[in-house]
C-alpha cells in the first residue's frame, strides 16, 4: 500500500495556478487542485513508503516560492486498520 500525503498551500500575491504549476510536475505528486477559499492549492502526493514519500516532498516544496502557509497531512493506518491524521503545519 501506498503512502500518501496531502498538502494545503496558502498563497501570496493570489498567485495559486502558478503554483499550481510548478507543483504538478514533480515525482509523487498525482493530483493537484486549485481550490476557492483557504486553502488555495491542494496536492496530493504518494510513494512506496513514508521516506520516500518524505524526500520527495522536500522536493517539491523547495520549487514552490509563492506561498505563506503550508499543512500537510498524512493519514496513518492504526492497529483497528481505521484512518486518522496527523497534522504539520508550517
Amino acid at each position: 500500500m501506498k503512502s500518501r500525503l496531502y498538502l494545503l498551500l496558502e498563497t501570496a500575491n493570489g498567485h495559486p495556478e502558478k503554483v499550481a504549476q510548478v507543483l504538478r510536475p514533480n515525482s509523487g505528486v498525482v493530483a493537484v487542485d486549485v481550490v476557492e477559499g483557504e486553502p488555495d492549492v491542494i496536492a496530493v502526493m504518494e510513494a512506496e513508503d513514508r521516506q520516500e514519500l518524505a524526500q520527495l516532498l522536500v522536493q517539491a516544496i523547495s520549487c514552490v516560492e509563492d506561498t505563506t502557509e503550508d499543512v500537510r497531512i498524512l493519514p496513518v493506518r492504526d492497529d483497528s486498520n481505521c484512518y486518522t491524521t496527523i497534522l504539520n503545519a508550517n
